[in-house]
Protein backbone atom coordinates (compact mmCIF):
# COMPACT_ATOMS: atom_id res chain seq x y z
CA UNK A 1 0.00 0.00 0.00
CA UNK A 2 1.45 3.33 -0.98
CA UNK A 3 2.40 5.76 1.79
CA UNK A 4 1.53 9.50 1.60
CA UNK A 5 4.44 11.88 1.39
CA UNK A 6 4.90 14.54 4.09
CA UNK A 7 5.75 17.98 2.93
CA UNK A 8 9.38 18.87 3.21
CA UNK A 9 10.40 20.84 6.25
CA UNK A 10 9.88 24.58 5.68
CA UNK A 11 7.73 24.00 2.62
CA UNK A 12 4.73 26.35 2.30
CA UNK A 13 1.35 24.83 2.39
CA UNK A 14 -0.98 25.70 -0.41
CA UNK A 15 -2.86 28.90 0.45
CA UNK A 16 -0.43 29.83 3.19
CA UNK A 17 0.76 33.43 3.23
CA UNK A 18 4.33 34.34 2.60
CA UNK A 19 6.29 35.63 5.54
CA UNK A 20 5.75 39.40 6.01
CA UNK A 21 2.51 39.42 4.02
CA UNK A 22 -1.07 39.53 5.26
CA UNK A 23 -2.86 36.34 5.69
CA UNK A 24 -5.92 36.02 3.49
CA UNK A 25 -7.66 34.21 6.25
CA UNK A 26 -6.91 36.51 9.15
CA UNK A 27 -7.00 39.89 7.30
CA UNK A 28 -4.33 41.25 9.63
CA UNK A 29 -1.72 43.68 8.26
CA UNK A 30 1.74 42.35 7.77
CA UNK A 31 4.20 42.77 10.57
CA UNK A 32 6.58 45.73 10.11
CA UNK A 33 10.13 44.78 9.58
CA UNK A 34 12.56 46.10 12.19
CA UNK A 35 14.36 49.28 11.01
CA UNK A 36 11.97 49.96 8.15
CA UNK A 37 9.35 52.18 9.98
CA UNK A 38 8.83 55.59 8.28
CA UNK A 39 6.87 58.40 9.92
CA UNK A 40 5.30 60.69 7.31
CA UNK A 41 4.61 63.92 9.37
CA UNK A 42 3.83 67.38 7.83
CA UNK A 43 6.30 70.08 8.94
CA UNK A 44 5.00 73.53 10.22
CA UNK A 45 6.53 76.48 8.19
CA UNK A 46 7.50 78.59 11.23
CA UNK A 47 9.91 80.80 9.32
CA UNK A 48 7.20 81.81 6.85
CA UNK A 49 4.70 82.48 9.66
CA UNK A 50 7.11 84.68 11.63
CA UNK A 51 8.06 86.66 8.50
CA UNK A 52 4.41 87.24 7.63
CA UNK A 53 3.61 88.46 11.14
CA UNK A 54 6.54 90.90 11.08
CA UNK A 55 5.43 92.30 7.71
CA UNK A 56 1.85 92.78 8.92
CA UNK A 57 2.99 94.59 12.11
CA UNK A 58 5.36 96.81 10.12
CA UNK A 59 2.63 97.72 7.62
CA UNK A 60 0.16 98.47 10.41
CA UNK A 61 2.72 100.77 12.03
CA UNK A 62 3.20 102.72 8.79
CA UNK A 63 -0.56 103.11 8.29
CA UNK A 64 -1.07 104.26 11.91
CA UNK A 65 1.76 106.80 11.63
CA UNK A 66 0.39 108.20 8.38
CA UNK A 67 -3.13 108.53 9.77
CA UNK A 68 -1.85 110.17 12.95
CA UNK A 69 0.23 112.71 11.03
CA UNK A 70 -2.65 113.41 8.69
CA UNK A 71 -5.04 113.96 11.58
CA UNK A 72 -2.54 116.20 13.37
CA UNK A 73 -1.93 118.29 10.26
CA UNK A 74 -5.65 118.62 9.65
CA UNK A 75 -6.20 119.71 13.24
CA UNK A 76 -3.45 122.33 13.03
CA UNK A 77 -4.88 123.75 9.80
CA UNK A 78 -8.50 123.68 10.97
CA UNK A 79 -7.74 125.84 13.98
CA UNK A 80 -7.83 128.75 11.52
CA UNK A 81 -11.07 127.60 9.90
CA UNK A 82 -13.14 126.27 12.79
CA UNK A 83 -16.92 126.62 12.41
CA UNK A 84 -18.60 129.54 14.14
CA UNK A 85 -19.30 129.00 17.82
CA UNK A 86 -22.97 128.43 18.59
CA UNK A 87 -22.75 130.93 21.46
CA UNK A 88 -21.29 133.58 19.14
CA UNK A 89 -24.32 133.33 16.84
CA UNK A 90 -26.46 134.60 19.71
CA UNK A 91 -24.69 137.99 19.75
CA UNK A 92 -26.75 140.28 17.47
CA UNK A 93 -24.75 141.84 14.66
CA UNK A 94 -21.67 139.68 15.15
CA UNK A 95 -19.82 138.97 11.89
CA UNK A 96 -18.00 135.70 11.23
CA UNK A 97 -15.56 135.28 8.35
CA UNK A 98 -13.08 132.44 7.94
CA UNK A 99 -9.48 133.66 7.60
CA UNK A 100 -7.43 130.59 6.62
CA UNK A 101 -4.22 132.42 5.65
CA UNK A 102 -1.66 132.82 8.41
CA UNK A 103 1.77 133.24 6.84
CA UNK A 104 4.46 135.66 8.01
CA UNK A 105 4.79 138.20 5.21
CA UNK A 106 6.98 141.32 5.19
CA UNK A 107 5.65 144.69 4.09
CA UNK A 108 2.16 146.10 3.74
CA UNK A 109 -0.70 143.61 3.27
CA UNK A 110 -4.12 144.21 1.73
CA UNK A 111 -6.92 142.76 3.89
CA UNK A 112 -10.50 141.93 2.98
CA UNK A 113 -12.00 143.37 6.17
CA UNK A 114 -11.40 146.70 7.88
CA UNK A 115 -10.14 146.41 10.53
CA UNK A 116 -8.80 142.96 9.60
CA UNK A 117 -9.93 139.85 11.47
CA UNK A 118 -7.10 137.58 10.38
CA UNK A 119 -4.91 136.62 7.44
CA UNK A 120 -1.21 136.86 6.62
CA UNK A 121 0.69 139.18 8.94
CA UNK A 122 4.00 140.55 10.13
CA UNK A 123 6.39 138.31 11.99
CA UNK A 124 6.39 140.91 14.77
CA UNK A 125 3.20 141.01 16.84
CA UNK A 126 1.76 143.98 18.69
CA UNK A 127 1.85 143.75 22.47
CA UNK A 128 -1.54 142.68 23.81
CA UNK A 129 -1.04 142.59 27.56
CA UNK A 130 -3.84 145.05 28.22
CA UNK A 131 -2.15 147.76 26.15
CA UNK A 132 -3.91 150.99 25.24
CA UNK A 133 -2.19 152.60 22.26
CA UNK A 134 -2.71 156.37 21.88
CA UNK A 135 -2.04 156.23 18.13
CA UNK A 136 -3.04 153.86 15.30
CA UNK A 137 -0.96 150.70 14.88
CA UNK A 138 -0.26 148.72 11.71
CA UNK A 139 -2.78 146.07 10.71
CA UNK A 140 -0.02 143.57 10.03
CA UNK A 141 1.22 143.62 13.63
CA UNK A 142 -2.27 143.70 15.09
CA UNK A 143 -3.36 140.62 13.12
CA UNK A 144 -0.46 138.66 14.56
CA UNK A 145 -1.71 139.38 18.08
CA UNK A 146 -5.17 138.20 17.01
CA UNK A 147 -3.52 134.92 16.04
CA UNK A 148 -2.31 134.65 19.64
CA UNK A 149 -5.87 134.97 20.92
CA UNK A 150 -6.13 138.70 21.63
CA UNK A 151 -9.16 140.93 21.26
CA UNK A 152 -8.41 144.19 19.45
CA UNK A 153 -10.68 147.09 20.39
CA UNK A 154 -10.62 149.91 17.85
CA UNK A 155 -12.46 153.22 17.74
CA UNK A 156 -12.92 156.10 15.34
CA UNK A 157 -10.78 159.13 16.24
CA UNK A 158 -12.86 161.79 17.97
CA UNK A 159 -14.78 159.37 20.18
CA UNK A 160 -15.94 161.29 23.32
CA UNK A 161 -13.65 161.06 26.33
CA UNK A 162 -16.23 159.37 28.55
CA UNK A 163 -16.69 156.57 25.98
CA UNK A 164 -12.92 156.16 25.64
CA UNK A 165 -12.73 155.73 29.40
CA UNK A 166 -15.44 153.05 29.25
CA UNK A 167 -13.57 151.12 26.54
CA UNK A 168 -10.32 151.32 28.46
CA UNK A 169 -11.92 149.49 31.36
CA UNK A 170 -12.34 146.46 29.10
CA UNK A 171 -8.71 146.57 28.02
CA UNK A 172 -6.27 148.22 30.40
CA UNK A 173 -4.40 145.64 32.45
CA UNK A 174 -6.33 142.74 30.88
CA UNK A 175 -4.15 140.08 29.26
CA UNK A 176 -4.96 139.22 25.62
CA UNK A 177 -6.29 142.74 25.03
CA UNK A 178 -5.24 145.84 23.10
CA UNK A 179 -6.91 149.06 22.05
CA UNK A 180 -6.08 151.69 19.46
CA UNK A 181 -7.72 154.40 17.32
CA UNK A 182 -8.56 153.39 13.74
CA UNK A 183 -8.95 156.16 11.14
CA UNK A 184 -11.75 155.59 8.62
CA UNK A 185 -13.67 153.16 10.84
CA UNK A 186 -17.24 152.83 9.54
CA UNK A 187 -18.73 152.73 13.04
CA UNK A 188 -17.80 154.44 16.28
CA UNK A 189 -16.27 151.24 17.70
CA UNK A 190 -15.33 147.80 16.45
CA UNK A 191 -13.96 144.69 18.15
CA UNK A 192 -11.89 142.00 16.46
CA UNK A 193 -10.64 138.51 17.28
CA UNK A 194 -9.54 135.93 14.72
CA UNK A 195 -12.52 135.28 12.37
CA UNK A 196 -14.95 137.42 14.41
CA UNK A 197 -15.93 141.11 14.36
CA UNK A 198 -18.53 143.37 15.95
CA UNK A 199 -19.39 147.01 15.13
CA UNK A 200 -21.21 149.16 17.70
CA UNK A 201 -22.07 152.85 18.01
CA UNK A 202 -21.67 153.33 21.72
CA UNK A 203 -19.17 152.17 24.36
CA UNK A 204 -22.07 151.29 26.67
CA UNK A 205 -23.48 148.73 24.23
CA UNK A 206 -23.86 145.45 26.24
CA UNK A 207 -22.70 143.42 23.25
CA UNK A 208 -19.14 144.64 23.89
CA UNK A 209 -19.07 142.77 27.18
CA UNK A 210 -20.64 139.69 25.54
CA UNK A 211 -18.09 139.70 22.72
CA UNK A 212 -15.05 140.09 24.96
CA UNK A 213 -16.31 137.67 27.59
CA UNK A 214 -16.91 134.93 25.04
CA UNK A 215 -14.15 135.34 22.49
CA UNK A 216 -11.09 136.82 24.18
CA UNK A 217 -8.46 134.03 24.22
CA UNK A 218 -11.15 131.39 23.84
CA UNK A 219 -9.43 127.99 23.59
CA UNK A 220 -12.01 126.89 21.03
CA UNK A 221 -11.02 129.55 18.50
CA UNK A 222 -7.43 130.61 19.29
CA UNK A 223 -5.27 129.73 16.26
CA UNK A 224 -2.08 129.52 18.35
CA UNK A 225 -3.04 128.52 21.88
CA UNK A 226 -0.30 129.12 24.41
CA UNK A 227 1.46 131.84 22.38
CA UNK A 228 2.54 134.86 24.39
CA UNK A 229 0.97 138.29 24.09
CA UNK A 230 3.97 140.07 25.54
CA UNK A 231 6.09 142.18 23.19
CA UNK A 232 7.61 145.01 25.26
CA UNK A 233 9.66 146.49 22.43
CA UNK A 234 6.49 147.05 20.42
CA UNK A 235 5.18 149.23 23.22
CA UNK A 236 8.41 151.22 23.08
CA UNK A 237 8.49 151.40 19.27
CA UNK A 238 4.97 150.75 17.92
CA UNK A 239 4.43 150.50 14.19
CA UNK A 240 2.13 152.82 12.30
CA UNK A 241 -0.30 152.13 9.43
CA UNK A 242 1.60 151.51 6.24
CA UNK A 243 4.83 150.82 8.14
CA UNK A 244 4.50 147.42 9.82
CA UNK A 245 7.49 146.23 11.79
CA UNK A 246 9.11 143.10 10.44
CA UNK A 247 11.88 143.20 13.02
CA UNK A 248 12.50 145.22 16.21
CA UNK A 249 13.22 148.89 15.55
CA UNK A 250 16.87 149.85 15.49
CA UNK A 251 18.24 150.04 18.99
CA UNK A 252 15.31 148.18 20.57
CA UNK A 253 16.20 145.44 22.99
CA UNK A 254 14.41 142.50 24.52
CA UNK A 255 12.32 141.66 21.49
CA UNK A 256 10.73 138.23 21.44
CA UNK A 257 10.47 136.98 17.89
CA UNK A 258 8.07 134.14 16.95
Amino acid sequence: MAQSKKPASGARKPGAARPGTSSPASGRPPARRPGKSIVNQKQTPWALIVTSVVIVIFAAGIVTYALTRGKSAATDTNRYTLPELAAAKKIPGLLYKVEPNHTHVPGVITYNTSPPTGGDHSQYWADCTGTVYPDPIANENAVHMLEHGAVWVTYRPGLPADQLATLEKYVKGQMWSAMSPYPGLKAAISLQVWNYQLFVDNANDPRISDFIGLLRHNDQIVPEPGATCSQPTFIQHPSTPGHPLWAPASGASGATMP
